[in-house]
C-alpha cells in the first residue's frame, strides 16, 4: 500500500509539474480572450507638452474606429495614455507605470526619441515592443528586436532635404545647415551630409547651437559669410522663427529648408508674411490634401472641427494615428494566438499598408523595422495660411540603411 500511495503522489507530482508551466505560458500580459492592453506615451507636463492633447486625440479615435468595427479578432483594445513628460527619467517612470501597473501588451507610441532609448532595455526585459515617435537613425540601424519605427526619421528626411535642392532645385546651390546640438539635430544634419557625400556636392557651412538658444544670429552670420544661398534649417519651430527673422533684419534672399517638426500651422500666426516661401521636409500631407475618405472617419467621431482648427492637425493628430494603424495590421497578421513573439512577426510581415493616404505606404521585414524613408516637401503660401505640396512623397536616392 506503501508503494502504491508514493506512487499516486509521484505521479501526482509529475502531472502538476506539467500543468504549472502550460498555465503560465498561456497568460500573456495585456492579452485576455476579450481585450488587449496598449499603451500611448505622450507629453502633457514637459517641454514637449503642446503635443499632447493632438496625439491623444489621434490614438483615442483610430482605436474607437477600430473597436467598432469588432477590434482584432474578436478582441477590442483597450488605450492606456499616460504622460511621459518626454525626457529620459519620466519616460523610464511612465513605460514602468504601463507596463507593470497597467500591464499593456505593447506600446504603440513613445513621443521622444531620448527617452524611447532610455526604455528599449525595459521593452527588452519584458518583451514589449514598442514604437517610438521622433526616431533617429540608430533604431533601425542597426536596430532591434522590439522596436518598430513607422515613420521617417530625421536622417531620412535631412537626406531628402538635401537632395530636394541639389536635384530639383539647383546643382550648383551653395549651402549651409544650422542644426540642434543634440541627437535629433545631429541626425538631420547627419543625412545631409550622407546625401552630400553621395551626390558629390560639398556642405560650405555649419553652424550648431544648443538646446533652448533662441538667439541664432551668431548661426546665421556664419551662413552669411559663407555666402550660401540655401540653409539647411534642422530645428525647431521656436529657432525657425528666429532664423527667417534674422534673414528679413539681414535683407537676405536665402531659401530656408527645415524639418517636420515645424511644418506646423502654428507658423502661420507666428511668424505671419515673414514665413512666405519657407520650406520643410515631412512624411504627412498637408491637412488640405487629407483624403475625404479619411476626413469621413473624424466627421464620424465627431473631431473633424476640431482637428481641422488645430495647429498641428498633420504631424501629430495623424501621427499617432499612423502608428496605431501600424499596430493593429500587426496584430492583425498576427493571428488570434497572440503572443510577443507572434507579434513582431506579424509585423514584420506589415507591406505597404496604407494608413489613409496622408503619408507613405508603411512596409516592415524581418531585417528593415523603420516603415518607410520616404518624404514630401511643403512649401509656406502665407497669404492663404497654409502648405503647398511642391514636391511628392520620394525616396531619397543616397543610401539611408
Amino acid at each position: 500500500m506503501k508503494a502504491k500511495t508514493l506512487f499516486k503522489i509521484l505521479v501526482l507530482m509529475w502531472l502538476s509539474c506539467l500543468l504549472i508551466p502550460t498555465a503560465q505560458a498561456g497568460e500573456i500580459r495585456g492579452v485576455t480572450d476579450s481585450e488587449i492592453k496598449l499603451a500611448c506615451l505622450v507629453d502633457f507636463s514637459g517641454p514637449g507638452k503642446y503635443a499632447g492633447p493632438a496625439l491623444a486625440l489621434g490614438a483615442k479615435t483610430y482605436i474607437n474606429y477600430i473597436n467598432d468595427q469588432g477590434g482584432i479578432h474578436g478582441r477590442k483594445i483597450k488605450l492606456i495614455i499616460e504622460d511621459n513628460g518626454i525626457m529620459p527619467n519620466t519616460t523610464m517612470a511612465a513605460a514602468r507605470k504601463v507596463i507593470y501597473k497597467d500591464e499593456v501588451f505593447a506600446i504603440g507610441f513613445n513621443l521622444g526619441s531620448a527617452g524611447s532609448s532610455a526604455i528599449i532595455p525595459l521593452s527588452e526585459e519584458n518583451d514589449v515592443v514598442m514604437m517610438p515617435h521622433g526616431a533617429n537613425r540608430r533604431f533601425y540601424n542597426p536596430g532591434n528586436k522590439w522596436v518598430f519605427v513607422p515613420f521617417a526619421t530625421q536622417y531620412n528626411m535631412g537626406a531628402r532635404a538635401l537632395e530636394f535642392i541639389v536635384r530639383e532645385n539647383n546643382t550648383k546651390a551653395k549651402i549651409g545647415v544650422i542644426y540642434q546640438d543634440d541627437d535629433y539635430g545631429r541626425d538631420g544634419f547627419n543625412g545631409a551630409k550622407a546625401a552630400a557625400k553621395h551626390l558629390g556636392v560639398k556642405i560650405l557651412a555649419e553652424a550648431p547651437y544648443k538646446i533652448g538658444t533662441v538667439d541664432l544670429s551668431p548661426q546665421m552670420r556664419i551662413m552669411k559669410n559663407a555666402n550660401v544661398d540655401w540653409i539647411i534649417a534642422w530645428t525647431y519651430l521656436p529657432q525657425t522663427g528666429a532664423i527667417l527673422k534674422s534673414k528679413a533684419q539681414m535683407k537676405w534672399d536665402v531659401s530656408v529648408i527645415g524639418p517636420n517638426t515645424t511644418a506646423y500651422r502654428l507658423i502661420f500666426p507666428m511668424l505671419k508674411n515673414l514665413a512666405d516661401g519657407y520650406m520643410a521636409v515631412t512624411p504627412y500631407v498637408p491637412w488640405e490634401d487629407t483624403p475625404e475618405k479619411t476626413k469621413a472617419i473624424l466627421q464620424k467621431y465627431g473631431v473633424l472641427e476640431k482637428v481641422a482648427k488645430s495647429p498641428f492637425p498633420a504631424p501629430l493628430f495623424f501621427g499617432s494615428w499612423t502608428y496605431f494603424a501600424t499596430m493593429v495590421e500587426g496584430l492583425r497578421l498576427a493571428g488570434p494566438d497572440l503572443t510577443p513573439e507572434s507579434f513582431i512577426r506579424g509585423l514584420e510581415q506589415v507591406k505597404d499598408l496604407d494608413v489613409g493616404g496622408i503619408c507613405p505606404k508603411i512596409s516592415f521585414t524581418p531585417d528593415r523595422h523603420v516603415g518607410y524613408f520616404s518624404s514630401l516637401v511643403v512649401k509656406v503660401d502665407a497669404a492663404n495660411s497654409r502648405f503647398v505640396v511642391v514636391s511628392p512623397i520620394k525616396d531619397p536616392v543616397s543610401p539611408q540603411d
